[in-house]
Parts: structure tokens; C-alpha cells; sequence
């Protein structure tokens, strides 16, 4: 019975042993009630030790494979025929995944590349500050228990001041949750605010992700025109609508860069009391605003009543931090920690504790300065590049925020420029994917904040080769 087996050479000898008798006893070759070979035999055939080979035999015994027989040795154990036949189920008679129902897309290709959208730049951020803030906290015992469900409250307090000041929320540390990054807290938002197979509004072009997470909520989604200078079209807002909530990017529509002008804003205030529908702020990329100071929000602007708040820290600061925050009405706030609560349980604590630090020592204020001059260069030099390499095309988004959007003046084959792109390293996106709704339209998102200017006129230089390349195949006759 030993014949023809080998060990594989990686790993212990322990572990190769292990996975070669399991594999042996999975796959049915030793068929259930049969005798296995002795260990004397085993260790001799296998150039092993009787006690390497025992302890083995001894934990697929702990595990239930096998079977001791006092004086006989050991025996497979009597389990059932398909355990033994993993390979071999039809895949008819596996369950069907509940998550086929959602068509999610997952990340594909390299997980970072040229012209990322939605990456800050790496290479700016004061590794070295932050780097004492950690060490400063690391040896507390008491980050290492169990967290506030809110989150930290030190971090809420920060957050508090600078919310009040630079984006005029209505806010207490009782109404903010710490949530493990903006999506997080957009999916308690949904859950928040509508119940399954209700209807929300949201905007299209929009944020995928945000798709992704209302459909995980398994809500009804109607699309909303956010595809002007302005964004959201209030003229398309619906009278006597059933939606719950309509989510939107005021400050600054993701992706075509619209900033919704006060009167606009006061009158979706106005619409959303008169339907009774919540409206939940995406405090997308607010903060980097280049003709004038960030816009007060839609929270501060409803004095916090109607209205839910979500922001994050991966533009400002670096998108591994993995922190974001949603600020509620305090009515609401403890269903949004219970629902973080089961999602997630607990927020790590020491990051938490060293952005609070991060704030309130004003490293934070200074870096949000130092990063606004960074990328106002960094999109200026991009506009004009990019306007001298593709006159032909349309630029959006450039008054705000970490990227732009280069749109073609005709369709394109989106998919085939895309692959070309990738095998050249690039990661940019399809505007396409950010469209749910209305007449096609065609170009890229590119993100223009993690390179320095050498390195973005490289990029996009030999990115408007490919664009033109692909612009003039597309204008050839079928």
C-alpha cells in the first residue's frame, strides 16, 4: 500500500507526510474500513522516523480519518462515500450562490497601477509623524480590549472640531460612528434608511461601490441626471416619489467634478422635507477645492436634522488607513453602531487612537494645506498637457478633488482600450462604469495625485498615444 507514494520536498517533513496520507484517505485510494500500513512501514518506505510518523498518524486520528486498533494498527474510518469524493459532486447539485442575484464586479488585474483614480499621494505623507503617534499608543493595554461601539471617542471629539469648522457639519461626538472607511459607512446608511425591496435614489453617472452596497441592502434603484457642471439636475428631482433616501455628492460629484451652487442645494433641502426623504451626503473628495473653500454641507445647511453625513481619510491622509466616519441624527446613531456592530464588531483601535492625535496636534490641518497646493499643481499641469495632447476631447472635474475625466468626442471601443491600457500598467477606468442610466457616453477617469510632474507627463503623454490610437480606429468605416 505504500507503493508510489512520494513526498512532495515542501515543508516539514511533518507537514508532507500529513498532506500525503490525507490526500490519500480524501481521494478514497485507502477505501473506508481499511487497514492502513504500519508506521514501521510508512517511516521505513519513506526515509522518516517512527516518531514523526506516529505523531502524524496520531492527529488523523484527532481528526477523524482514522481509527487506532489496539494490536492491529490503524484503520480509515467508516465516513461517508462523498467525503471521499470532493472532486467528483456535480456542480448541479451544489446550492446556488445567493450573491449571483447582485452581479457584483470584482477587482481584477494589478491592484495598483499609472493614473489610478482614488489613490492620494503616497509618497507625501509624513510617514515619520505618523509612524511616533503609533508608537505613542502601541503598548496601551486598554486599546487592546474591546472598543466603544461608536468608536474612539478621543478620534469622535477631533473630529468634531474639524467637521465644525471646515465643513460646517452639525455635530457632538454622541452623533459620529468611526467606521472602517466611507463605504462601510454608506452600506449603514442604507440600512439605515430604507427597508428591503424599498426605493432609493442616487445619482448616475455615480459611484459604483455605492451601487454595490444598495444592492447588497437589496433596495430598488432609480437614477438620478448628476451629469451637469452642477451636478445632481434638481429639475429631474420626482414629485410625490416612494424612494426613502436619495445618496449624492454635493461637494463634489463623483466622477464629473460638479459643485452643486447653494440655491440648488437649498432646494433639494426643501424637496427632501416635503417627500420625507432622507438624503445622504457623500462628503466625496470636499476638501481639495481649488477655486474657492469647500462649500458648507447639505448636514450643516439642515442643522443636522433629515440628512446623513459620510466621509473617510483615505484621500486626505492614505486609502490602507481603512478609517471613515458617518455622522446621524442622535435618534438614529445607536441602530448605526448595531449595525456596524454586526457587519464588522469593533473598529481597531490604535489607528483610531493615532489619527486622533494626527488632528488634534494639527499635523492634519498642515498636510490638508500642503496636499491642496500638491494637486491644484498637479491638475493644472494635467489640463494643459492633456489639452495640447487631445484637443479633441472634454475635460471634466477640474475645479476639485484627485482626478479628471477625460471624455472622447465619439464612441470607443472601451474594453479594448482598457486591456491596452492594463498591459501597459495602467489603471485607469472606463467612464462607463460610473454610468447607470441615460445616453452613452465614452472616456477614462484618471487619477492625477500620486505622481510627481515628471511622472505625470510621462504617463499621460504616452496615454494620449493610445487615445489617439484609439479614437482614430474608432472613426474608420465599418
Amino acid at each position: 500500500m505504500t507503493d508510489g507514494l512520494q513526498l512532495s520536498g515542501t515543508g516539514s517533513l511533518r507537514q508532507q507526510l500529513y498532506l500525503l496520507l490525507q490526500q490519500q484517505l480524501l481521494t478514497a485510494v485507502w477505501p473506508s474500513g481499511a487497514l492502513l500500513p504500519s508506521s514501521r512501514m510508512l517511516a521505513s518506505d519513506l526515509n522518516l522516523s517512527r516518531n514523526t510518523v506516529n505523531q502524524v498518524l496520531q492527529q488523523l486520528v484527532a481528526e477523524g480519518y482514522i481509527e487506532g486498533l489496539p494490536g492491529k494498527g490503524y484503520r480509515v474510518a467508516a465516513l461517508p462515500e462523498q467525503h471521499f469524493q470532493p472532486a467528483a459532486a456535480s456542480a448541479s447539485r451544489l446550492p446556488e450562490l445567493a450573491t449571483q442575484q447582485y452581479g457584483l464586479a470584482n477587482k481584477t488585474g494589478a491592484v495598483n497601477g499609472l493614473l489610478q483614480p482614488g489613490v492620494s499621494a503616497l509618497q507625501q505623507f509624513p510617514y515619520a509623524i505618523w509612524q511616533r503617534m503609533l508608537q505613542r499608543h502601541c503598548q496601551r493595554a486598554a486599546l487592546g480590549g474591546f472598543a466603544d461601539p461608536q468608536g474612539y471617542l478621543p478620534l469622535r471629539q477631533a473630529l468634531v472640531q474639524y467637521l465644525r469648522q471646515a465643513r460646517q457639519v452639525v455635530c457632538d461626538e454622541q452623533s459620529i460612528l468611526i467606521t472602517a472607511g466611507a463605504q462601510q459607512a454608506l452600506f449603514i446608511a442604507a440600512k439605515l434608511v430604507a427597508r428591503c425591496g424599498e426605493q432609493v435614489l442616487m445619482e448616475s453617472p455615480g459611484y459604483p461601490r455605492l451601487k454595490q452596497a444598495l444592492q447588497l441592502c437589496e433596495l430598488q434603484v432609480q437614477h438620478l441626471d448628476a451629469g451637469g457642471a452642477d451636478g445632481l439636475d434638481i429639475s429631474a428631482l420626482p414629485d410625490n416619489t416612494a424612494a426613502k433616501a436619495l445618496f449624492l455628492t454635493p461637494g463634489h460629484q463623483y466622477p464629473l467634478g460638479g459643485i452643486m451652487p447653494l440655491p440648488q442645494r437649498m432646494a433639494v433641502l426643501d424637496w427632501a422635507r416635503q417627500q420625507g426623504v432622507w438624503l445622504v451626503e457623500d462628503d466625496y473628495d470636499s476638501e481639495f477645492q481649488y477655486r474657492h473653500r469647500p462649500v458648507a454641507s447639505l448636514q450643516g445647511l439642515a442643522g443636522g436634522e433629515g440628512v446623513l453625513f459620510a466621509g473617510s481619510f483615505s484621500k486626505t491622509l492614505f486609502p490602507a488607513l481603512r478609517l471613515g466616519y458617518l455622522v446621524a441624527p442622535r435618534r438614529v446613531i445607536a441602530q448605526a453602531a448595531a449595525i456596524l456592530q454586526a457587519l464588522h464588531g469593533d473598529v481597531a483601535l490604535l489607528p483610531q487612537a493615532a489619527l486622533a492625535d494626527f488632528i488634534t496636534e494639527g499635523h492634519f490641518g498642515r498636510h490638508l494645506r500642503k496636499m491642496r497646493r500638491h494637486y491644484q499643481q498637479n491638475k493644472q499641469f494635467a489640463v494643459k498637457l492633456l489639452q495640447e495632447e487631445l484637443p479633441q476631447c472634454r475635460l471634466h472635474a477640474l475645479d476639485a478633488g484627485l482626478h479628471l475625466v477625460l471624455e472622447f468626442s465619439h464612441a470607443v471601443d472601451e474594453v479594448a482600450l482598457q486591456q491596452l491600457l492594463a498591459q501597459q500598467q495602467f489603471k485607469v477606468q472606463p467612464l462607463s462604469r460610473y454610468l447607470f442610466a441615460g445616453e452613452p457616453r465614452y472616456g477614462l477617469v484618471l487619477g492625477i495625485a500620486n505622481s510627481s510632474q515628471p511622472e505625470l507627463a510621462a504617463a499621460l503623454q504616452q496615454l494620449a498615444v493610445l487615445c489617439r490610437q484609439a479614437l482614430a480606429q474608432a472613426a474608420l468605416p465599418a
